[in-house]
């Protein structure tokens, strides 16, 4: 059933020379000691990192491929990767399944597929395999004898006795360029393939029917099963759907996607080689960085158990995160809040977010004496605000680094911004879309202005507008009331206006006022009318009915 494969005499060279080093004690090096807690970068190969298996249980294991700098492995109590025989050092390796902690898969694109025994020691050809390009090897979740291989040139194919015997499988697949396959829920499981998109099968593999999936070449996919939503990525592109392919919704590119993983929570993460690994927002809409702050700022290959994940970049990390611990994302890494004039204030935000289980605890710290952190300590997931006074600060560029501690792991986030001269603020805002200008930057909202329908008045979030006029932002929840504040400047009074959510009553210094359309909450945020509140505060504003969009003109 399987022969031994001769690699020729180079590599029996390379082997010889390889073992003689293991046999007097040369390994490889340790992986630094550093908290256990968030991303951890285990090792830096010397290459970039193709494969990753793993397998938890009494006797943990790790296998890492690298691009032509060998295989790596990790098991037990040990913190070393030993360097294996390097027999495959010269293949393509594109999946890597643990088996036994003896005993993995290999698969590769050219050389087919391969059974490694003790721990690297042997190296057989699987020949019952009909395909010399092996795309992955997926463990099907419902069976742990049974394993899928996609492949690039046979199809899909299937295996019941742990990767000894395989038949070829997929009827319906018109397309034998198969590059991932995933197991949904029940009986149904998508294939991705390189020129015809997506199939589904709804009878547990027998059959399979063409999805309208937007994208034909799909290398990723990625179930999340909380929200019962299916990813498919390619190239630049994501689509999702959240009825096994009936409707696909195509996502905002994230960049070059690599791989895809969700995780046993729901977070349904992408790496790309360029941003490191982003996580979809499904309120906002988007992708957020996730572990750039901790240093993974690439993400070729990712794999995910239900306690562990996984991440191997183009520079040779493998970083691996405890997902039975809290694990803190910060998104995003840094803030840059542009040319700040010294009669004005900028607030920015980011987000704290658990990918994992239990209790995350935080804290916010280097927090310089220009700079204000609200909140500066918390628990669970938190947006929190970093606020710039320019009347406080001398003009030129600033840089710091502030540091966010949690229990589920550090991460760093860098502040830039520059003080300029004095001016009026001018305000960009476009009906439906989350972005806005502020002077000559973009800023990122937390929710798109919108127009109510009863009154035709344009709604905006309270916060983004009030404190681009400087004003500072508070929210009372037992009143359900908004505070916004200003302290006052040559052109204009200390203002002080109180709204509550769903009531057109307001008052402005003390002075009672009727609002054409009340405040409301909309996904989370406070949302208030944006000509009353603009005008209160001493703006013009201009509505552009054709592009609908909105200018803002103000001094402060």
């Amino acid at each position: 059933m399987r022969r031994s494969y001769s690699c020729g005499i180079l590599r029996l060279v390379v082997f010889l020379t390889t073992c003689t080093m293991i046999a007097a004690g040369i390994a490889a090096p340790a992986a630094s000691a550093q908290s256990s807690a968030g991303f951890v970068t285990l090792k830096t190969f010397p290459a970039a990192v193709t494969a990753i298996g793993t397998l938890g249980g009494a006797t943990p294991t790790i296998v890492v491929a690298t691009q032509n700098a060998g295989i790596y492995s990790m098991s037990g109590t040990s913190t070393v990767f030993r360097k294996l025989p390097a027999q495959l050092d010269l293949m393509r390796i594109t999946s890597i399944a643990v088996l036994d902690p003896d005993q993995w898969l290999v698969g590769t694109d050219g050389e087919g597929l391969w059974l490694v025994k003790g721990e690297g020691m042997s190296f057989d050809r699987v020949t019952t395999l009909d395909c010399t390009r092996v795309a992955r090897i997926v463990p099907d979740p419902r069976d742990p004898d049974a394993l899928f291989i996609p492949s690039l040139c046979t199809g899909l194919h299937y295996s019941t006795d742990r990767g000894v015997t395989w038949e070829t499988v997929g009827k319906g697949i018109t397309s034998f360029l198969v590059t991932d396959v995933v197991r949904l829920d029940g009986d149904r499981i998508a294939v991705a393939t390189q020129d015809a998109g997506v199939f589904v099968s709804a009878d547990n593999g027998t059959s399979y029917t063409k999805t309208l999936c937007p994208i034909k070449n799909v290398s990723s996919l990625a179930w999340g099963a909380t929200t019962r939503t299916l990813f498919a990525a390619g190239g630049t592109f994501i689509a999702m759907t959240t009825d096994a392919g009936a409707h696909w919704t195509s996502l905002p590119s994230p960049g070059t996607v690599t791989s895809l993983a969700a995780l046993p929570l729901g977070a349904v993460l992408a790496g790309t080689a360029q941003r490191g690994v982003l996580r979809w927002d499904a309120t906002a809409k988007g992708w957020r960085d996730v572990a750039q702050g901790a240093g993974v700022t690439s993400a070729l290959v990712m794999t995910c158990t239900t306690t562990t994940l996984l991440i191997g970049g183009s520079t040779g990390a493998l970083v691996r995160a405890d997902l039975s611990t809290p694990v803190a994302a910060l998104a995003p890494s840094a803030l840059d809040l542009g040319s700040i004039p010294v009669n004005q204030a900028r607030s920015v935000t980011f987000a704290i977010t658990n990918l994992s289980v239990g209790a995350l605890d935080w804290r916010i710290e280097n927090v310089p004496g220009y700079v204000t952190v609200t909140p500066q300590t918390g628990k669970g997931n938190a947006t929190v605000i970093v606020r710039i006074e320019g009347d406080s600060l001398g003009k030129g560029p600033y840089q710091s680094l502030l540091k966010v501690v949690t229990n589920g792991g550090d991460q760093a986030l860098t502040l830039r911004f520059s003080v300029a001269d004095a001016a009026s603020v001018h305000i960009g805002l476009t009906v439906g879309k989350a972005t806005a200008t502020v002077g000559d930057g973009a800023v990122t909202l937390d929710a798109a202005p919108y127009i109510d329908k009863a009154s035709g008045r344009t709604m905006v979030p309270m916060r983004f507008i009030g404190e681009a006029f400087g004003a500072t932002v508070t929210w009372d929840a037992p009143s359900r009331r908004v505070f916004v504040e200003t302290k006052g400047s040559l052109n204009h009074k200390p203002l002080l206006m109180i709204m509550t959510i769903s009531s057109k009553k307001a008052t402005v210094n003390g002075k009672a006022m009727t609002l054409d359309v009340a405040p409301a909450i909309v996904a989370g945020r406070t949302f208030v009318p944006l000509r009353v509140i603009s005008e209160a505060l001493g703006a013009a504003v201009t509505w552009h009915a054709d592009t609908r969009a909105v200018s803002i003109e103000y001094m402060p």
